[in-house]
């Protein structure tokens, strides 16, 4: 008689046994260790969390953080497109991305990129005065070049 054995959703595999609470629960730990300033520590747990989850975005945009901090430019936009590429519509990860294109000199994608977020701005579904003043400061960046 065959044993049945369950089958595995690809998220569950791709998570390496970290349930999606679990991987909430360690995002949170990063987030209070950025807060206070611990940023090896956060890098750590960000760095984890996109190794057992690559599809979790924030994962993404906290290393994008990280790096953008540390300076460490092709990194932050890499982390940046990585966060894009699992959620197209984050205006976090292309403020994150803008801000990394203009600190690398390619002012031509930062300014296609400040288009798209500018006319989320006019429609109205951009409206976060955090995000709002990341806007409206690299767009004085790139008016400024």
């Amino acid at each position: 008689m065959e044993s049945e054995v369950r089958k595995r959703r690809p998220s569950e595999v791709l998570k390496r046994g970290y349930a999606d609470e679990e991987v909430r629960h360690i995002y949170e730990l990063a987030r209070l260790s950025l807060e206070n300033g611990q940023l090896r520590s956060a890098e750590k747990l960000f760095t984890g969390i996109t190794e057992v989850a690559p599809e979790f975005a924030e994962g993404w945009l906290g290393l994008s953080y990280i790096h953008t901090c540390a300076k460490r430019n092709n990194e932050a936009i890499f982390a940046a497109r990585q966060a894009l590429r699992v959620s197209p519509d984050c205006v976090e990860a292309l403020l994150f991305l803008i801000a990394g294109l203009l600190t690398a000199g390619d002012v031509n994608s930062a300014g296609t990129y400040l288009g798209e977020v500018g006319e989320r701005v006019e429609s109205g579904s951009v409206n976060h005065p955090q995000l709002m003043r990341f806007y409206r400061a690299q767009l004085a960046r790139y008016q400024a070049r």
